[in-house]
């Protein structure tokens, strides 16, 4: 992996398919280019933002219904502008509760990716996120859990998409791909992406046999918790839904284009 420019995240070129695959990824718009081909690469995750996720709508209007409920006091009356700007700061309420929760993902993302690594990250002063990381400790010591790789970029030839998955691991000498997450719970949407992840690096290097997929929840105030899909009759249903977004998004992206020509 070779990288471009001070910044990290400007330009990492991957090497793929014993060398014969050049991937690019642009840090900055997040987008992966195959070079042999000159073709952009749809991310694992950009295909599945396709799935209605009907929990973030709830999500969102209760994060407004908090910001107003925070701002009234029973019995005061309000100016035209004072209820302007409440009304301003309830619609962007929830664009400032994922900023501040995204900072704190951040943070817990990088621990474990340097824990991961044995680059030994030192224990948060935090006590919320030094909770979740002692909990991540305890579950890696009980499960006997081994780190093969961290930060693993994948690539499917014969589908032509592209992402990172977060770790590959044994547990009790069995191997298994995973992805840490720091929302507030695990949904069925995250084993359809790891199973993504697990056909590509299963078709580069199909020597290496998974016995299912990891999700590892290190919730942002101090929860752990983890899943594991090992039925692989399941992991075949979940790939395939995973394609079948990834068919729904081209023609949506087709729609698109024809929409704009109309215009």
């Amino acid at each position: 992996m070779v990288v471009f420019g001070e910044n990290i995240k400007m330009m990492i070129k991957n090497k793929l398919y014993n060398g014969t695959v050049t991937l690019n990824f642009d840090g900055f718009r997040h987008k992966y280019m195959w070079v042999e081909k000159n073709k952009e690469i749809k991310s694992v995750t950009t295909i599945l933002k396709v799935i209605n996720k009907p929990a973030l709508i709830n999500w969102a209007s209760g994060c407004a219904v908090d910001y107003i409920s925070g701002q009234i006091e029973p019995g005061k009356s309000y100016d035209e502008l004072e209820l302007s700007a409440m009304y301003s700061g309830a619609r962007k309420a929830h664009w400032q509760k994922k900023e501040d929760a995204g900072d704190l993902g951040t943070f817990l993302h990088k621990w474990v990716e340097k824990y991961i690594k044995g680059e030994n990250p030192g224990t948060p002063v935090n006590p919320e996120l030094q909770e979740s990381v002692l909990k991540f400790l305890i579950w890696v010591k009980k499960h006997n859990v081994k780190f093969l790789q961290a930060e693993q970029v994948i690539f499917s030839k014969k589908y032509e998409y592209s992402g990172t998955t977060d770790f590959i691991c044994t547990i009790d000498g069995k191997m298994y791909i995973g992805d840490l997450k720091t929302s507030n719970g695990i949904y069925p949407e995250m084993f359809i992406q790891t199973s993504a992840y697990r056909y590509a690096r299963s078709e580069e290097f199909p020597e290496e046999k998974y016995s299912g997929q990891l999700i590892v929840r290190i919730g942002k105030d101090g929860t752990f918790e983890f899943a594991v899909v090992k039925d692989d009759a399941m992991y075949k249903k979940m790939f395939e839904a995973f394609i079948a977004a990834f068919v729904l998004s081209n023609n949506l992206e087709m729609l698109e284009k024809f929409k704009a020509e109309k215009e």
